[in-house]
This record gives C-alpha cells, sequence and structure tokens, in this order.
C-alpha cells in the first residue's frame, strides 16, 4: 500500500473559517491534529452545517480540556470547529478520536460520521474509550470538521470536558495498529489490579474448596464470596477499560461488587473472632443499605460526585475499620490467628483510609493533591506498575489465604483426634452398655439403643441379684458428644461398683457423686428393683415415667441427678402381674420429629409402649430421630414358663 502523504501545519487563524490543518507537504502515515481549533459553548445544530462562518469563535488547544483553558467548571453542550486539507490520493483515511467526557457527535462537511454516547433529555453518562471513525472513500482537499460535545455538568468540577490529548488522522490501518498498542499499555498498567483479581480468585476457589470438606463451617463460606466479589469487582473494572457502558451501570455493579467483598470479609472476620457482638454485622447491613440507596435513590443520584464520594467513603472508613477492631479485642483475648492478622488488616485499613481521603479531595476540585493520588496509585514501576495500595492488598490476602489453610490444617488435627477419643469413649460405652440385655429367670428382657451420634448420651444397666430378684436403671445426660459420654461411663461404672441398695438410696449416691461435676449439666434416671414374686420398688430422678401394660406409672418426679446437693427421692410400688410389659424410654422416642416439625409426643408413644423394645426405637427412629433413643422392656414371667 503506498504511504499516506500527511504533513500537519497549526495554521494561523483565517478570518473568515475555522481553523485549518494543512497536510500537504510532508508525507507521514498519521498526523496529530494537535494545533489550536475554533470553540464555542452553548449547542446550535446550525454550527455543524458546511461554511458555517465560525471566525468569531474563540480558539483553544485540543491537547488539554477547555476546563484548563478558561472555561473552569463547564458543564452542558460546546462545540470544536477545524479544517483538514487532504491529498488528492490516499489509502482509506480514518479518524482518531480520543477518550471524551461524556458523549460527543462528530461531522464532516455537514454530515454525521459517528454520535457516542446519550445526550439531554435523555442523557447516558458514559467515559468514553477511543474511537475510529472511517472517512468517506472519496475524501479528497479541503474538509470541515466539526464535533459536539456533551460533558455531564456533575463531573465538570472535577473531570475537564472535551479534548484531552488531540485527535489524530492518517490511514486506517496505521491508526488500528496504534490503538491496539495503546490497549496493550492500558493492560500493562492495569497488571496490579489483575494480580490481585487473580490472588482473590485463588482464595475464592480455597474457600469453596474447603466449604465442601467441611459444610457446617460458614467461616468459609464468607471467605470465598469475599474473594469471588473482589474477583469479580476488578475483572469488570478490565472489561470497562475496553468497552463503552453506561458509567451509573459499571461504577453501580463494580461498587456493589467491593461493597458485597468488604460484608462478606466483615462477616469472615466475625465468625473467626467467636462471634462476640452482632453490632459489627448490623454496621456491615447499613453499609449494604447505604450503597443501595446511593445508587437507587434519584435524590441521592443526583448529588455532586463529590458528595457522593464523600458520603461513600466515610462509610466505607467505618467498615473497613470494624474487622480491626474486632481481631484487636480477639489479639487481647488471646487468639493466635488474630494476633497474626491485626497487623496485614490494619495496613490495609490505614491504606483504605488514605485512598478515600486522597479520591475525596481530588473529586472535590483540588488540583493540588492529584500528585500525591499519581504516587499513592504508581509507587513503582517495576516490574510493572503498582502502588503502596495494591501492596497492602497482597499482604493482606496472602495472610489471610495462610491463616485459613492453617485453621483448617488445625481443625483437620484436632478432629482426628476428637475422632479417636469418640472412637475410645465409644468402646468403653459398648463394654459398659450391652447390644442385648442379660436375660435373668422370671423376666423377659429386651433392649434397643440407638444413639445420634458417634456416642450417646443415654444409658441402662440390668443387674440380676440372684434371690433378691433384678435392679434395672436407664438414664439421660443432659447435652450431647464427648462429654456425655463420659458421664455415662462414670454413671455406669458408679453403679457397678455400689452395694445392693434401694433405688433410692442409689439415687442419692449418684447425687452426691455428681454434684458440681456437671457443669451446668444434669442427669435424668429412673431405678426400678424387681423381686422375683413381681414386687417392684421405683425411685424417679426427673426421668420419664415407664409404662405398665400401656399405662403410664404415676411416679413422684424427684430432682435431675447432679444439682442439688443432699436432694432426698421418694420410692413408689407396684406389683407386676404374669405377661404384663413394662417399658421404660428415654425422652429420644417422644421428640423424634417428622419432616414437617410434628414431634412424636405422648399418645404415639403410650400407644406403642406395649410393643417390643426394637418395635418402639424402629417407629421413632423412622419417624425422625432427633436425640438418642433408649427401650427397654420388661415383662413378667414366673419361673414356669419363663424362656431363656
Amino acid at each position: 500500500m503506498r504511504k499516506l502523504p500527511l504533513l500537519v501545519l497549526a495554521a494561523l487563524s483565517l478570518p473568515a473559517c475555522a481553523q485549518v490543518f494543512n497536510m500537504e507537504r510532508d508525507r507521514i502515515p498519521l498526523a496529530r491534529l494537535d494545533g489550536p481549533m475554533r470553540f464555542h459553548t452553548g449547542d446550535d445544530s446550525r454550527w455543524s452545517e458546511l461554511g458555517f462562518d465560525d471566525s468569531a469563535w474563540p480558539l483553544i488547544s485540543s491537547e488539554s480540556t477547555w476546563s484548563a483553558q478558561g472555561y473552569k467548571d463547564y458543564g452542558g453542550f460546546a462545540w470544536y470547529r477545524f479544517k483538514v486539507i487532504l491529498p488528492t490520493e490516499h489509502a482509506r483515511l480514518g479518524l482518531y478520536i480520543p477518550g471524551i467526557m461524556t458523549s460527543y457527535q462528530v461531522f464532516a462537511d455537514g454530515k454525521r460520521l459517528g454520535s457516542f454516547g446519550g445526550f439531554p433529555p435523555h442523557a447516558i453518562i458514559y467515559d468514553l474509550h477511543p474511537q475510529l471513525l472511517l472517512l468517506p472513500q472519496d475524501s479528497a482537499g479541503e474538509m470541515e470538521f466539526a464535533i459536539r460535545v456533551w460533558h455531564w455538568p456533575h463531573w465538570s468540577m472535577f473531570y475537564g470536558g472535551g479534548f484531552s490529548a488531540p485527535p489524530q488522522i492518517g490511514d486506517v490501518d496505521q491508526l488500528k495498529h496504534w490503538m491496539t498498542l495503546q490497549d496493550r499499555d492500558t493492560f500493562w498498567a492495569l497488571t496490579a489490579q489483575n494480580i490481585s483479581a487473580l490472588l482473590n480468585l485463588l482464595y475464592c476457589v480455597a474457600g469453596f474448596a474447603l466449604l465442601l470438606m467441611r459444610p457446617k463451617e460458614r467461616l468459609y463460606l464468607w471467605y470465598a464470596l469475599a474473594g469471588l466479589c473482589f474477583f469479580l469487582q476488578p475483572l469488570l473494572d478490565d472489561y470497562g477499560e475496553f468497552h463503552d457502558l453506561p458509567q451509573f451501570g459499571i461504577d453501580g455493579l463494580t461498587n456493589g461488587f467491593t461493597t458485597a467483598g468488604f460484608f462478606s470479609f466483615l462477616v469472615f472476620v466475625w465468625l473467626m473472632t467467636a462471634r462476640r457482638n452482632k453490632i459489627w454485622i448490623w454496621i456491615g447491613v447499613a453499609y449494604l443499605a447505604l450503597n443501595a440507596m446511593m445508587w437507587t435513590v434519584p435524590a441521592l443520584l443526583n448529588l455532586p460526585v463529590s458528595v457522593g464520594n464523600m458520603i461513600l467513603t466515610g462509610a466505607n472508613v467505618v467498615l473497613t475499620t470494624s474487622p480491626f477492631i474486632m481481631l484487636f479485642q480477639a489479639s487481647r483475648r488471646g487468639d493466635p490467628d488474630a494476633r497474626v492478622l491485626l497487623i496485614p488488616v490494619g495496613l490495609n485499613t490505614l491504606a483504605n483510609w488514605i485512598n478515600g481521603t486522597l479520591w475525596v479531595i481530588v473529586t472535590a476540585g483540588y488540583s493540588w493533591i492529584e500528585p500525591y493520588w499519581t504516587f499513592w496509585k504508581r509507587t513503582f514501576t517495576w516490574p510493572f506498575p503498582f502502588g503502596l495500595y495494591d501492596l497492602s492488598i497482597w499482604i493482606l490476602l496472602l495472610a489471610i489465604l495462610g491463616i485459613v489453610v492453617l485453621r483448617f490444617a488445625r481443625s483437620r488435627h484436632e478432629e482426628e483426634q476428637l475422632k479417636s477419643e469418640f472412637e475410645s469413649a465409644r468402646a468403653v460405652q459398648q463394654l459398659l452398655i450391652p447390644e442385648v440385655a442379660p436375660q435373668v429367670p422370671g423376666f423377659r428382657i429386651e433392649s434397643a439403643y440407638r444413639p445420634a451420634r458417634h456416642v450417646g448420651g443415654d444409658f441402662f444397666y440390668v443387674h440380676p441379684e440372684g434371690q433378691d430378684g433384678i435392679l434395672l436403671v436407664i438414664g439421660d445426660v443432659s447435652g450431647k458428644g464427648l462429654r456425655a459420654a463420659l458421664t455415662v461411663n462414670l454413671v455406669i461404672g458408679a453403679l457397678r461398683t455400689m452395694p445392693a441398695l434401694a433405688p433410692a438410696r442409689i439415687l442419692a449416691a449418684l447425687n452426691r457423686g455428681l454434684v458440681g461435676q456437671m457443669g451446668g449439666g444434669f442427669v435424668t434416671c429412673c431405678i426400678a428393683r424387681i423381686a422375683p414374686d413381681g414386687t417392684a420398688t421405683i425411685a424417679n430422678a426427673g426421668h420419664l415415667s415407664p409404662y405398665l401394660a400401656g399405662a403410664e406409672l404415676p411416679l413422684a418426679a424427684g430432682l435431675p441427678l447432679g444439682l442439688l446437693a443432699g436432694a432426698e427421692y421418694e420410692e413408689s410400688h407396684f406389683q407386676l402381674q404374669p405377661g404384663q410389659p413394662l417399658t421404660f424410654l428415654s425422652d429420644g422416642v417422644l421428640e423424634a420429629t417428622n419432616p414437617q416439625g410434628e414431634l412424636y409426643g405422648f399418645d404415639r408413644t403410650q400407644a406403642i409402649s406395649t410393643e417390643s423394645a426394637e418395635k418402639v426405637a424402629q417407629a421413632a427412629q423412622a419417624f425422625g430421630q432427633e436425640d438418642d433413643i433408649t427401650v427397654l422392656t420388661l415383662t413378667f414371667s414366673p419361673a414356669e414358663v419363663t424362656h431363656a
């Protein structure tokens, strides 16, 4: 392709025409239109017409905004006009327009070449990117250009209107190549932001992976959500750097992701520091509500940008300070994870304060602060441009990732250790609570034991006493897990070593041993001694009364064990008849709950109480087990009809 002969000559203003750029002397592929142009504020459709007399218009440079050339804080419509003399022979020509706020239209010889952005009365706010407009194929000689610009008044205080860099004209292929190089420079300038995005993606993936392995630990969910939000925010920023998007849309979305990310991080720290005070969560909710209002309520949406930024920055300072305060409080309580995170979070909190303060000052129109803002954002140039704020983010992200991984490893170790302890307790419990109740001549005994977890808090004990008959004990330790299981083992061990005593005296002895050892818990227990002739003596310490032949026995309900020293227990006496079933059970039967939230309850329990222990336990378990289920049934069978 033949090179385009172009020469840019910033000519002197002509007495009765627009500024002229003569391109006939030198032969270069691209030309910068960096001379003075005719300029006028206001709006009139005639100003686009070919031959319009603009000689009375003042001249301004295309190398900087009109705000820097005597039109400070001006927002609204304004026009540029200039002429270019094109060579008669050339390749396809294009006009390159650098980014202009907020909207503009380009006219060539009175005909519109392109329109970008939205104009009043239906204005859409854009931060427009550079555009390349193709000139007509037959363009030659003198061509007159007019550019109509609308600058959003709310931005006029801190963003200058019109050209911030001169447009260019020349060979289309050369302009496209030059624009590609500009895009690469822009992407390189975003390297620090993209590294932050990748780190956030890393801890987002790590968070969801840990959540899959520990679904009950919601801390990992909020950790992952924070990473996801802080990953999407720069990703959207990147997209906006290369595409024309409505400013409120792109800013609203990026601000939404940032806000959600800060809130998720706040909840993460709150969960990590043992959920001491819900005021921090309410601060986060208030911050979410404020941000939503700032981007949806018209009265707030139309505030001057500097005022809106001041409000959001003030709220952001409060929100970003909250995790630091929580970590500081947790550090004073001796939390090792909080102590490790305190410095990185403190540095990032300080960086957020500085970042917000500088941004408020810049957007308020104080140009003297801009060098400090530039230094803060681009402190270093090697190996790529990044600032102190970026550095604080990377330190924080790496510290959090390290803490979460270490926390997971520590919890895994503790879980394995706890599992080993559970297995040991379960092995002991299996020895103390046999799967099959012992058979005693004169009685038919059945048992069913269904712990809700690895080990249970329910227990039963059957002890043949020879000529004195049989001793039956059933009980339930408050709480669940290892502590309850160890208490069960303690009670069964005490029963095994205890001499033959009346049921009330056994309860009193157990109570003396448990008072002060339960840590606020208690044990319910029911003890029955049944003689070979069917005479039954029963004492109860807060346990469910047994059922005799389908009817609940009227027993005195004593205090549960372990609550009050010196508690005394009453005994009740009954005569069992041959073939009558006596059914003892734990509250896990009554408290079985179906998916609709309905309890199994007393009526169902009483109706099934004459069935075997296994059937009762299966019925409650099928209904919806919530707690340990223990059922013990005894049927009086005199010696002549007793089964082994």
